[in-house]
């Protein structure tokens, strides 16, 4: 005696299918829900991110100016292509203009600026000017 059946037929408990056969209609079916599911989502964080964008420049009075468009900077975020920018080139001009020149720091009080190698040549030969810090 044989502790396997010996008979294969094609009768299936579990219903019509038997194993090598796909039931399509239930995998496009679970495909179509899918996708209707998916849009469905969609549209609702759509719809959230609209409602969200409008209360927060509602309340904040921040709205969206298509004229800052072509500005240089808006808000922290540079606009400008960085073969057009001269900030840093203006920048570093100013610095050195006030770095090796003459200029008033506040005249009522008579305090001066002098170049930087000059300063720095007057305090390492030991000269300091009245009231500064020893």
């Amino acid at each position: 005696m044989s502790s396997h059946p010996t008979s294969h037929g094609s009768h299936d408990p579990h219903g019509k299918q038997s194993e090598d056969e796909v039931d399509y209609f239930k995998v496009i079916l679970v495909g179509v829900v899918s996708l209707v599911i998916f849009a469905l989502s969609t549209v609702w964080a759509a719809w959230l991110l609209r409602d969200e964008t409008k209360r927060v420049a509602d309340t904040t009075g921040i709205g969206v100016d298509p004229a800052a468009i072509h500005q240089q900077e808006i808000g922290i975020v540079d606009q400008v292509p960085f073969s057009y920018d001269r900030r840093l080139t203006n920048w570093r001009k100013e610095t050195s203009a006030r770095l090796n020149g003459y200029g008033w720091v506040d005249k009522s009080k008579g305090i001066a600026h002098v170049p930087i190698g000059r300063a720095m040549d007057a305090i390492a030969s030991g000269a300091l000017p009245a009231g500064a810090p020893k």
